[in-house]
């Protein structure tokens, strides 16, 4: 994706985040608070994961037609936009890594810039659509300064399947329903200067310590989409309004990477007290903390939206909103359709 596209995602990210927040080096934190904070932020977003890959291929047909025929129907195009997660949970975990979070918004953006290609079915009145989209890490020497140094890293792909109910005439709307598998990834992170710790303390006194670690907030998910979309031609506009089901099987935690040393005891020894303690320990190594939390769950939602038709050029303006925790988002697209 070109880096002009990759500035303004990030930024829309850096602007709401990071640039208002600090990184403190503060005395040791509690590993036990850590892995809370880690649990809790992946429960809250056991639907908004699922929410967000859900962007892309909103568009505004419900139907393209047949590809085999005069002319053939497909299309391609680039879409952008974001959902809106809630930082209560993402606050509590930055703040037990080191993370000034005071000046934070309580709602985040989760952005999203995405290629879509659609091509119409063969006999049956179907359609297939596949979408890619990623933000990679370094972003240019621009993002660095303006970030103090933050990466962010996204992936999404996926697929849908659309089987056209009702054709739709000059009164009847396009009914389609759909079915969809979604795959998506990212983490935020930066790296602090100086050192971190994070402590255990039951009869012996743990310590695990890092020396500028690069850390950060991960966050990964599967999902199955389930959609029914109505949409009805006027002119140079076509309006068109949906609802959508997708099952996320979604994991969220955090890293640390840094030359790792223990005092008090060595990494299995805080491992297995952890345990002892009924803790779930992260995963550690010399170069690594880590640890991730499985959460599954539905996020339910409507989306809709116009597009403005000029020849074979579609622009279309998409609204979406998760019923499941209240989140919202939006994408604009531009492509090329027949």
């Amino acid at each position: 994706m070109a880096l002009s596209i990759k500035k303004a995602l990030t930024l829309t990210v850096l602007a709401a985040t990071v640039v208002t927040s600090g990184f403190s080096q503060a005395s040791p934190t509690s590993i036990a608070d850590v892995q809370k904070g880690a649990e809790s932020m992946a429960e809250a977003l056991a639907s908004a994961l699922p929410f967000n890959s859900t962007l892309g291929l909103n568009w505004s047909d419900a139907y393209i037609g047949q590809f085999i025929g005069i002319p053939p129907h497909f299309g391609v195009g680039l879409s952008a936009g974001a959902t809106s997660v809630k930082s209560d949970e993402m606050k509590v975990l930055l703040d037990k890594l080191g993370v000034d979070t005071q000046d934070l918004p309580e709602i985040l953006p989760l952005p999203a810039g995405i290629l879509e290609a659609r091509i119409g079915g063969f006999i049956l009145p179907f359609d297939i659509g596949l979408k890619a989209g990623f933000i990679t890490g370094d972003m240019g020497k621009a993002i660095e300064d303006t970030s103090g140094g933050l990466k962010l890293d996204y992936i999404l792909v996926g697929g849908d399947f659309r089987y056209n109910l009702i054709k739709g005439n000059l009164l009847l709307p396009r009914v389609s329903l759909g079915v969809g598998v979604n795959y998506m990834k990212g983490s935020l992170g930066t790296t602090l200067s100086g050192g971190q710790s994070f402590s255990y303390n039951n009869y012996n006194n743990y310590y695990i310590n890092t020396s500028a670690p690069e850390l950060g907030l991960s966050w990964e998910t599967t999902t199955i989409d389930l959609k029914a979309q109505v949409s009805k031609s006027l002119l140079i506009f076509t309006p068109y309004a949906g609802l959508g089901a997708s099952y996320g099987m979604s994991k969220a935690g955090y890293y640390v990477k840094s030359e790792i040393t223990t005092t008090g005891g060595s990494i299995d020894d805080i491992k297995n007290a952890l345990t002892q303690a009924g803790i779930t320990p992260p995963d550690i190594s010399a170069t690594e903390m880590s640890s991730y939390f499985d959460n599954n769950g539905w996020a339910f939602r409507a989306f809709g939206g116009l597009s403005l038709n000029i020849l074979v050029l579609k622009l279309d303006l998409t609204g979406l909103y998760n019923f499941s925790d209240g989140s919202y988002g939006g994408t604009l697209g531009v492509r090329f359709q027949l």
